[in-house]
């Protein structure tokens, strides 16, 4: 079994101590204060506390200032209300409110942390055209407002799709967006956001990395069941798998079946499909503060599960391929005009 990978396209940092020396709660609790101000002076974190939000409506802000790696007076690691999938009891996983530590050392921290800094770039993606009904999930690549899904994610849409977004201050509001490019072999598609003039997103990066280690741990986030929330799941690295080894019925009949894809132990509901599989950075406890090592990256793309706590997920590497294949297609055109 491996160990935990620390983070995305970086060596580990070492065996830093996980717990450190802590200062009295009294000595912590203020230096901490001291430090919310210095940092985001605008922000209140005892209304924040008291407001007891979950996570999916903190934003990075927020919960930089008022979470990641601060305790409360006695010294313990505040908590985050978040949306964790589990298991249905009629077999169909669901999104369950969990309270994650934010200590910021540990598996379930590190993994809320990359979720809430997402969460602006993973969006719920949906259209309806005449009884044709789809719902999944997107994620945006490129600061113009490109982003990625499934291809039959969009199948059967009129080339037009709505994406909830999320604005700076977490407010939501449904644009547009175009489908611009489509391989449905390997299940993929870019849509391009209906962007205002001189509006810039949050993208996410695409790792370069190609290797995987055993049970590396991993976030994967979708909008779960298709309604309209994005939630996190708790994955790891499973396996290497053909397509036309995976026992499912219900296939995507064009892709390509002798493609491989990887499998990952997690439990993903429909509705994941177009959604993000994302690194886990590390982080280290340094005196009172919580250092990160690295920063989070897209691992691949969901296309499906089987319902039995496994998903399939595309590699990065095939993102990037379209991607880029994508921005020669646009250079070119340019050129012809």
């Amino acid at each position: 079994m491996g160990r935990d990978q620390p983070a995305d396209d970086q060596k580990p940092a070492g065996d830093k101590s996980l717990g450190g020396p802590f200062e009295p709660p009294e000595r912590q609790d203020a230096i901490g204060k001291l430090l919310q101000s210095a940092n985001t002076p605008g922000v209140d974190c005892s209304s924040v506390y008291k407001s007891k939000r979950p996570a999916d409506e903190v934003g990075a802000v927020v919960f930089d200032s008022c979470y990641h790696g601060q305790t409360d007076r006695s010294g313990r690691s505040r908590e985050l209300p978040t949306r964790v999938m589990q298991p249905g009891a009629d077999g169909i996983p669901k999104p369950k409110v969990e309270s994650i530590t934010t200590e910021g050392v540990t598996m379930d921290s590190r993994r809320l942390d990359v979720f809430v800094h997402a969460l602006p770039a993973v969006r719920p993606v949906s259209f309806v055209n005449g009884e044709k009904r789809s719902a999944g999930t997107a994620a945006m690549v490129a600061p113009d407002g490109l982003m990625v899904t499934n291809n039959h994610v969009v199948d059967g849409s009129d080339g037009t799709v709505k994406v909830q977004m999320m604005n700076a201050n977490g407010t939501l509001e449904d644009r547009t967006a175009r489908v611009v490019k489509l391989n449905p072999k390997q299940d993929l598609a870019l849509i391009q956001l209906d962007a205002k003039p001189g509006e810039t997103f949050a993208a996410l990066p695409i790792s370069k990395r190609t290797d995987w280690v055993a049970r590396e741990p991993l976030v994967e986030m979708g909008n779960a069941n298709g309604e309209g929330k994005i939630s996190m799941s708790k994955a790891r690295y499973g396996t290497m798998v053909n397509q036309s080894e995976i026992p499912f019925k219900e296939q995507p009949p064009d892709v390509l079946q002798g493609r491989t894809m990887y499998q990952l132990d997690a439990t993903v509901p429909q509705g994941y499909s177009g959604g993000v599989v994302l690194s886990v950075p590390g982080s280290a406890r340094n005196g009172n503060s919580v250092e990160r090592l690295g920063t989070s990256a897209i691992r691949g793309i969901t296309t499906y599960s089987d319902l039995t706590n496994k998903s399939y997920i595309i590699p990065a590497a095939r993102v990037q391929f379209m991607l880029d294949e994508y921005r020669k297609e646009q250079a070119a055109s340019r050129v012809k005009k």
